[in-house]
This record gives structure tokens, sequence and C-alpha cells, in this order.
């Protein structure tokens, strides 16, 4: 039997691997979050009609990495103006500053190693490598992968921008949001909004592309952008 897509198989192989690293050098129960997702994405993409690969368009990337910088680039202004705008109603006790609210999708506050943890977790460049790029890559096919499948199964038309469209990344975007909160101990106001625009734009960006790679980067360039000031 053919592979459906060699590409994608070669990327599951490469960010299982990683998993295993990360999880024998940082969290055993980060590992386990990630597998679930790393899983239900190949499953999704192998078991189901899935059409969404990492490079749709060949020789094609470097409209995708600026189609990532200017996604990113809304997702900062969004976070600019929310950040003055509704700086008064972030949750008691929450320290304030554009990083920890623009940025804090990574929710690094309660991943990043710490001290008691194995020697290789205090590794600046694998930090930056495991939160940067790793983590960025299993969270955005998740995400796509999800949002692929359900608008199959709910019959939704992501070849047009429609109410079924919006209500399909609102209902995610807020599933991220959730995941969020609850996985990685993310609770101030700002930036779990912040997080439910970086969500949308993600999703927005996979159905205008109809592939994984210009959300990745935008993923990836967001992380590195909040990791790499704290390592």
């Amino acid at each position: 039997m053919a592979i459906k897509d060699k590409s994608e198989l070669l990327i599951f192989i490469f960010l299982l691997v990683s998993l295993g690293f990360l999880t024998i050098n940082f969290k055993l129960e980060l590992g386990t979050i990630f597998l679930v997702m790393i899983v239900t994405s190949m499953l999704v993409f192998f078991g189901l009609p899935a059409r969404l690969t990492h490079n749709s368009k060949p020789r094609n990337t470097f409209q995708a990495i600026l189609d990532a910088s200017i996604a990113l680039g809304i997702v900062l202004i969004s976070t600019i103006v929310l950040s003055t705008v509704f700086q008064g109603f972030l949750t008691t006790g929450q320290e304030f500053s554009l990083l920890s609210s623009g940025f804090s999708s990574l929710g690094t506050d309660k991943i990043l190693p710490q001290s008691a943890q194995p020697i290789f977790a205090q590794s600046a460049f694998l930090t930056i490598l495991t939160f940067g790029i790793i983590i960025a890559m299993i969270e955005t096919r998740f995400l796509a992968r999800v949002y692929e499948a359900l608008a199959s199964v709910f019959k939704v038309n992501l070849n047009t921008f429609n109410t079924k469209v919006i209500a399909l990344t609102v209902i995610l975007s807020a599933l991220f949001v959730a995941y969020h909160f609850n996985a990685k101990g993310i609770t101030d106001n700002v930036s779990l909004l912040i997080t439910f625009i970086f969500a949308f734009v993600t999703l927005e960006l996979v159905r205008r592309r109809q592939e994984l790679e210009a959300a990745t980067y935008l993923h990836i360039f967001n992380n590195l952008l909040f990791i790499i000031p704290r390592t």
C-alpha cells in the first residue's frame, strides 16, 4: 500500500524522536500531553480523507515565511492594543509585560525546566529548540488536523470564509485557550485573549493557504520571540 504522504510520515517520526528527548530531559507529563497530540494528528491524517499537508505548493517556502511574518505582525499589533486597553482587567496578582501577555501562548511559566529536573533541562539551546520549535510544530499540526477533521464531519467548506468557518474557528480557538489555561497554567485575562487571537489567526492561515507550513512558522516565530529573551 502506498504511503499517503511521505513528508508527513517523516515529520511524524521526527516529532516522535524529539518528543522522546523532551520526555526524558524535561517532564514525563509533558511528553504524555504532546504524544496524544502527535498520535491524534497522524490518526486523523492517515485515517480520514485529510488533504492538508505541510507544504502543498513546492518552492513556496518564502511566501509561507512572508505570510507567517504578516500574521505575526497582526498578533503583535493585537497584543499592543489589547495590552494597553485592557491592562486594568488583568487577573489580580498577575505580573504584566508585553512578553508575558503577548507571547504567553507558550505557557513557559509552568513548563520551563526547573533546577530539580535533569541537568540537560538547563541547556538554553535545548530549551529554545524544544519549546520554540518542537512544541510549536506539534501544537500547530494538532490544531490544524482537528480543524480539518471537524470541517469534514460537519460539512464546513474551508475554501471560502463563511459563517460556518467562523463558528468552527471560534470554537477551536476557545478550546485552544482552555488547553493553555488548564495544561499550561495561563490565567491572566489579556494573555488568554491574545491566545484566542493567535489560534484564530493560525487557523485562518491554514485555511487560506490550504497547508500547514506558514502556520507552523507563525507558531515557531511566536514561541521564539517569547523564549529567547528568557533563556
